[in-house]
């Protein structure tokens, strides 16, 4: 209602105001923070290429039923991929900049959290085999973060993965609503 309009302007004020009269250097802790004024003034080269693209514009975004906005999810995500590509972004860059158009980008899930995953969990071996055809999107991760009745309560799952050695397969056993896969947030969307 109003008053939370009045709250909001009233706090954004306030932050702005303490933002003023901060000591910090903020364009010196951005240098630091990309390892230098140059790799600064290259990151943001490339963000105005990719991000100022009429492509990846979002004026009609709240207008698109959810079939479409998924459909132009697809569709953001695939150019700015081939964009990446064409431009040989590095993939640490490429990671910021689905970061940064995650609303955008129907990969982002892939980029910024299954990517990640092999890099900090997979042994020597999983990431020679999979990390190659995970960069170049050969193939494209996810992950079910939890189910509905149960949160982040690990104990509780129901759904059991068992392997069939004939077929070289998991088979998934989802077996009520509430092991129904879940995402909190944005990424369920994909």
């Amino acid at each position: 209602g109003p008053q939370t309009s009045v709250f909001i302007v009233d706090m954004a004020k306030e932050l702005d105001q303490e933002r003023r009269q901060s000591a910090l250097n903020i364009e010196e802790v951005t240098n630091m923070l990309d390892g230098g004024r140059s790799n600064t003034d290259e990151r943001r080269k490339l963000y105005k290429v990719m991000f100022d693209d009429p492509v990846l514009g979002q004026e009609d975004s709240y207008f698109l039923s959810s079939e479409e906005a998924f459909k132009r999810s697809v569709q953001n995500g695939v150019y700015m991929i081939r964009k990446c590509h064409h431009l040989n972004v590095a993939e640490d860059e490429k990671k910021a900049i689905v970061k940064n158009v995650m609303n955008r980008s129907a990969f982002a899930v892939h980029t910024i959290m299954f990517i990640p995953a092999i890099e900090g969990q997979g042994t020597a071996e999983q990431q020679k085999k999979w990390l190659p055809l995970a960069y170049s999107y050969q193939i494209i991760g996810a992950y079910a973060q939890t189910e509905l009745g149960h949160g982040t309560n690990l104990r509780g799952l129901e759904t059991v993965a068992t392997y069939d050695p004939t077929t070289q397969e998991f088979v998934l056993n989802t077996p009520t609503l509430t092991a129904t896969k879940w995402w909190p947030g944005a990424l369920g969307h994909v």
